[in-house]
């Protein structure tokens, strides 16, 4: 009877241990472009592909996000060069599928970050946005295509009424034909599909299917005159302004985002001023607690306290510095995430940090959760670097060596949680927005969005296809033998694989790098003798929902088979051994679901380390 011992599952991806050391079912350094699936099995990456136009301008996408509307429209935004945009994809029964401009003639160098506030006049959130100088900028997501136009008219398309479409009802209410630039103010018409009172005569500039959107409205000089706004959040409707180059942090009423002042003794939902000891790196809410984030080390937490002044009901709001470590404040704003009442956050140190309750904030450390791989961030430059959260996983870029990390959660039944690392990710990503179940990438290149994993190759600009190499390298075993010489003349591996993948390389290291010897064999798929039946579907509807990691929600090619094959070998003596497996061409997908060798206990002793 043959005895194969089989690595059956992979745990994750870590290389805080040294890889001689480490669980034969971890991935180690030198793993790339795979994930861990729900099935524990370790499986090639999808590659990636364009959404709208390619264009090869030297411009990176400075920032970009997902605004989800209070009437239901998902705006994704990018923000490059000088320019922000929206994707249209289908709008008033018109498919668009191409990026708008909304504004342009902002800052080339500032990075815009946004807000979503509620107002109560118009009965609708708005975006509110800050890219450095001293203004805020205010959009309220209305767009619409045009349908026919008349003398002082505009008829949308599509049954929507403008007001629908969140058109202003009276204040601002002058809009833009994003194919000309040209502005138009109206008078009425916003509860129905026609704008009456249009000047100038919009006849012969506006277009049937021109877009149409809303004017982004300027609050000059606000919070405050010759201070530039940087970092923006909303804390109980309630603005939240910093700088990162002053210490002043400004919240504004919770009825007005333009007002910042206060009474003595100040009233609950007024404005007010706190004075940070640095400058501000990121807002985030643990519950009703605003947390500030300062400098390389500052993290503060607010307090409310409602008290009677004379037979006043007053309230006041101090800012308390938390005990935090060095070099434990926020890396950026770009690198805080809002998940629920929790946040994670990148830190300077840098570690990826966790504040999941406000009695975290009485001194202790946040928990750390990048320890399994602290020499990558060590060695990271996080220039630039953006997060979010999606899908049960933190998505980390670190766009100047274009790598992104991922931390997965995965919850059982039980509400047992487990999180582990895959292996870095090589995308051309500088910042991430969702849309729909769908995680976009922008480019740290070129003015490009991408959809993430999706299809099994690369684009650029140009439309051909790149490779993702793929590489899933094991740590070393040595079969609770350390000291004594093993062999085996049969290597075993199980997993699955596509039509097109005919190079599936494994590389067998004998001893550490190969010192004794490399083994090389390919797994192709045209060997039909390998091949044992096809892939079950892995669609969404089959699985738990909150309980699916990204790994569970990547692709599988439609003609992937499972495969097994056990390959002879001479037997040669090695105290440990390492197995590898990777693709880098267009087009490929496969999965290790278990691999080993007969390994027995050599006759032979390792003479040579004798002394």
């Amino acid at each position: 009877m043959l005895d194969i011992k089989l690595t059956e599952e992979s745990l994750g991806y870590v290389t805080a241990e040294d890889p001689v050391n480490t669980d034969r079912r971890f991935l180690v350094k030198g793993s790339q472009n795979v994930f861990i699936d729900r099935n524990r099995k370790v499986r090639s990456a999808n590659g990636y592909s364009r959404l709208g136009a390619a264009n090869a301008a030297s411009t990176p996408v400075r920032n970009a996000w997902t605004w989800f509307t209070s009437t239901g429209q998902a705006w994704m935004q990018r923000f490059y060069d000088d320019e922000l945009e929206v994707w249209v994809s289908t709008l008033d029964g018109v498919a668009l599928n191409t990026w708008y401009r909304v504004a342009n003639a902002w800052s080339t160098t500032e990075i815009m970050r946004a807000a979503a506030w509620w107002d109560d006049t118009e009965n609708l959130d708005f975006q509110i946005m800050v890219v450095g100088d001293d203004n805020l900028y205010r959009w309220n997501g209305a767009v619409a295509v045009a349908g026919s136009i008349t003398v002082n008219t505009i008829t949308k398309k599509g049954t929507p009424t403008f007001g629908q479409s969140r058109f202003y009802v009276s204040a601002n209410r002058t809009l833009i034909n994003v194919r000309t630039g040209v502005e138009y103010a109206y008078t009425g018409g916003v509860g129905t599909a026609t704008l009456t009172g249009v000047t100038p005569d919009p006849t012969g500039d506006i277009l049937e299917n021109d877009v149409l959107i809303q004017k982004i409205v300027t609050n000059s000089n606000t919070p405050a005159a010759d201070r530039n706004n940087h970092t923006i959040g909303v804390h109980e409707n309630q603005l939240v302004v910093g700088s990162e180059d002053a210490n002043e942090v400004y919240i504004s009423k919770n009825t007005d985002y333009t007002s910042y002042t206060f009474s003595s003794p100040r009233v609950s939902g007024e404005g007010a001023i706190l004075t940070l000891d640095g400058p501000s790196r990121g807002f985030g809410s643990l519950g009703a607690v605003l947390v500030a984030f300062a400098g390389e080390n500052g993290i503060f937490r607010t307090e409310y306290e409602q008290i009677t002044v004379s037979t006043t009901l007053a309230e006041t709001l101090k800012i308390r510095k938390i005990a935090a470590g060095s070099r434990q404040g926020s890396f950026s704003a770009d690198t805080v995430i809002q998940i629920g009442d929790s946040l994670i956050y990148l830190s300077n140190e840098p570690a990826l940090r966790y504040i999941k309750d406000p009695l975290d904030l009485q001194g202790l450390d946040p928990r750390t959760l990048s320890n399994p791989i602290k020499p990558d961030f060590d060695a990271e430059d996080f220039t630039n670097a953006h997060a979010i959260w999606h899908r049960n996983a933190v998505y980390l870029c670190a766009s100047v060596n274009s790598r992104t990390y991922v931390l997965e959660f995965v919850e059982d039944a039980d509400g047992r949680v487990r999180r582990f690392w895959d292996p870095p990710q090589i995308l051309p990503a500088r910042a991430f927005s969702p849309l729909g179940s769908d995680l976009y990438g922008h480019s740290n290149a070129v003015p490009e969005t991408y959809k993430l994993f999706d299809g099994f190759s690369g684009v650029n600009s140009s439309d051909e296809k790149l490779p993702i190499q793929a590489i899933a390298k094991f740590a070393y075993q040595n079969y609770g033998k350390r000291g004594l010489l093993k062999n085996f003349d049969l290597y075993q591996i199980e997993g699955e694989i596509s039509s097109q993948t005919n190079d599936l390389l494994m590389t067998l290291n004998y001893d550490f790098e190969g010192a004794i010897q490399v083994v090389e064999r390919t797994i192709n798929s045209t060997d039909e003798g390998l091949l044992l039946g096809f892939v079950p579907s892995d669609s969404l509807a089959q699985q738990p929902l909150g309980q699916k990691p990204i790994g569970g929600s990547l692709t599988v090619p439609s003609d992937a088979q499972r495969f097994r094959v056990i390959f002879e070998l001479a037997r040669e003596d090695f105290h440990e051994l390492q197995t590898t497996f990777e693709t880098n061409e267009v087009d490929r997908y496969w999965a290790i679901t278990a691999h080993g060798g007969n390994v027995r206990l050599s006759n032979r002793r390792a003479i040579n380390i004798y002394r």
